[in-house]
């Protein structure tokens, strides 16, 4: 309580007016007792002098005055409450009202009578030795004919005057207790009415603080407080306002951080990390709140990115830097842009790097390479095998006719696989392209199977296969396109057919899954190693041994399968180990 305004102001308040009462009390007593003791001085000196009037009649230089003379001043003595002495001019009293104190004929000090002789009136306050308590003293001198013939003493006592000042003193003091009162109830409204704005206004600012901005102050006055606490309300409005703007604000630059594809990394002037967006936890690995304010190098694969971001750092605001490199020992690759962060006053204090995964299109880069390359190659290889049986015949370097014969079989061979290369290659980049036509119908896929296999059944009994089909005994209806069902099939049981050895066994199996069609193509072939599995899908990918080029493949067909079944809104897969066989399959869904 003592430190709150309130009470501040209050005792403020009350202090101030104790001391301007005090001081105004010790002047007004002082100026009453002055004029007072004034007021008994004059009253003395003017009395003194018409006694001094009265006593020259009856004056005689050398003797004592009459008893008439005594008996009259004994009265005058009663009613001036004052001791009279009369002296001669030698300093001998003559008269007396005192006779216990100053006998007749006792010769008063020069000291205390010697000015009055001299012709001048002496008055003075202050404690009386003779007396023994304080007196007014008058000294009168007693003229005839223009010489001092003697004088008269008038001593007052001032006890009568100091009762009458200690009465005035505690009238003083009694009207100094009320108005002290009277100004504490007035210095209380005045002192609340004060404090209590600002108590509010104190309360209203940790309310704010909590983040509730909608309290405000009551305001009961006009003056300067009053006008505080209306533009404390209009702050608070503003402010609302304000940091409700900047909330939106920061919500959206959170959504956009959130939301980006890209990582964003920031990092204060001493290389802590002071900002990850959820790409930039996913690149890493990492969880924000636990690396946060820590070194960059924390990270752990992030040390390029440190190096980057350091540089950036110690070249100040000098522009952005850009710099690639790989994460997860080279299975990620990062494209990173940094750059300086700056206040208003172009004083760096941090940096930020935005992180681009180029990895899948690093991928891509490199498909389209091995795409140019495998291309080449496989148009490489049987214009080279033409090009030499064709030079031969040319040549005439061959006059036998069976040999002749043999040659342009296998330049007929080569330009059949030729004519299928570019037919796949054409039809591989029809259907990415999304021209194809897919003119889509219902289809029952047991119907398809069927027609398949008998297109196919003399590639079977070429190398007396054994083929096992089981199909649903319901219709398993499909919205598909029939041709490029019949290009799916026909590559798949091609693709098991030329690698499955002579008497080899191949099955077919179609049936329902919930709601989807199942399509399953099983061999006891040569079976693919299980690292080339994620990989079959992909454009001339060949496996050694099992997927040798005298097969005849292109090396096109899966990816295509896998092209035309994702376009029916399907997907494909693969089993297979090695020397036991594969499996592989489609799924296609059933419309509703």
């Amino acid at each position: 309580m003592n430190k709150s305004l309130f009470s501040k102001l209050l005792l403020s308040y009350i202090l101030i007016i104790l001391v301007a009462l005090f001081a105004v009390g010790i002047t007004l007593s002082h100026l009453f007792s002055a004029y007072y003791y004034s007021s008994k001085e004059a009253e003395l000196v003017r009395k003194g002098k018409e006694i001094a009037q009265m006593v020259v009649q009856y004056h005689d230089s050398g003797g004592v005055l009459p008893g008439p003379v005594e008996q009259w001043l004994e009265s005058l003595d009663r009613f001036l409450d004052a001791r009279l002495l009369v002296i001669n001019k030698e300093g001998f009293i003559i008269g007396t009202t005192v006779r216990s104190r100053f006998p007749h004929g006792m010769r008063l000090d020069p000291s205390e009578i010697g000015m009055v002789l001299n012709g001048d009136v002496v008055s003075k306050q202050g404690f009386h030795h003779r007396f023994g308590q304080a007196m007014i003293s008058v000294g009168i001198p007693i003229i005839v004919d223009n010489q001092v013939i003697g004088g008269l003493l008038l001593n007052a006592p001032v006890s009568g005057l100091s009762s009458t000042v200690t009465s005035v003193r505690q009238l003083i003091i009694y009207a100094a207790l009320a108005a002290v009162a009277f100004a504490s109830i007035v210095g209380y409204g005045l002192s609340k009415s004060i404090s209590r704005p600002l108590r509010e206004m104190s309360r209203v600012t940790l309310e704010m603080a909590k983040g509730n901005f909608k309290q405000k102050v009551t305001v009961n006055s006009q003056d300067e407080v009053g006008q505080l606490a209306r533009n404390f309300n209009d702050l608070t409005v503003t402010l609302d306002k304000t940091i409700n703007a900047l909330a939106k604000e920061k919500g959206k630059m959170e959504n956009i951080l959130d939301n980006m594809a890209e990582g964003v990394v920031a990092v204060d002037q001493q290389n802590n990390l002071i900002l990850l967006n959820p790409r930039a936890e996913e690149t890493f690995g990492v969880n924000v709140s636990r690396v946060l304010g820590k070194p960059i190098h924390t990270l752990g694969d992030g040390q390029e990115l440190s190096n980057l971001l350091d540089r950036v750092l110690k070249s100040g605001s000098k522009g952005s830097e850009v710099m690639e490199f790989a994460l997860e020992h080279g299975k990620k690759y990062i494209l990173a842009h940094a750059s300086s962060l700056k206040s208003e006053k172009e004083t760096p204090f941090g940096a930020v790097a935005v992180l681009q995964d180029i990895t899948e299109i690093r991928q891509l880069d490199q498909l389209r390479r091995d795409f140019v390359a495998n291309v080449s190659h496989e148009l490489r290889t049987p214009l080279t095998s033409i090009r030499a049986f064709v030079e031969a015949l040319l040549d005439s370097m061959i006059d036998d006719t069976a040999t002749q014969q043999r040659y342009l079989n296998v330049i007929h061979d080569e330009t059949l696989r030729l004519d299928r290369l570019i037919h796949d290659l054409l039809d591989l980049a029809l259907i990415e392209s999304g021209k194809a036509n897919w003119d889509l119908e219902m289809v029952d896929l047991r119907e398809v199977v069927q027609q398949v296999v008998v297109k196919l059944k003399h590639l079977m009994d070429q190398k007396n296969l054994t083929l096992n089909i089981d199909l649903a005994g319901e219709e398993l209806q499909v919205l598909a396109n029939v041709d490029r069902m019949q290009q799916v099939l026909i590559n798949l049981i091609s693709n098991s057919i030329q690698f499955t050895s002579n008497n080899g066994e191949i099955s077919i199996k179609v049936q329902k899954r919930d709601n989807q069609v199942w399509v399953e193509v099983n061999d006891n072939g040569s079976g693919i190693p299980e690292e080339d599995l994620p990989y079959i899908w992909e454009r001339f990918h060949r496996v050694d041994k099992s997927r040798a080029r005298h097969k005849g493949g292109t090396g096109l067909g899966l990816s295509i399968v896998k092209l035309i079944v994702e376009a029916h809104g399907g997907k494909v897969g693969a089993d297979s180990k090695l020397g036991q066989g594969s499996t592989f399959y489609f799924t296609l869904p059933v419309p509703e």
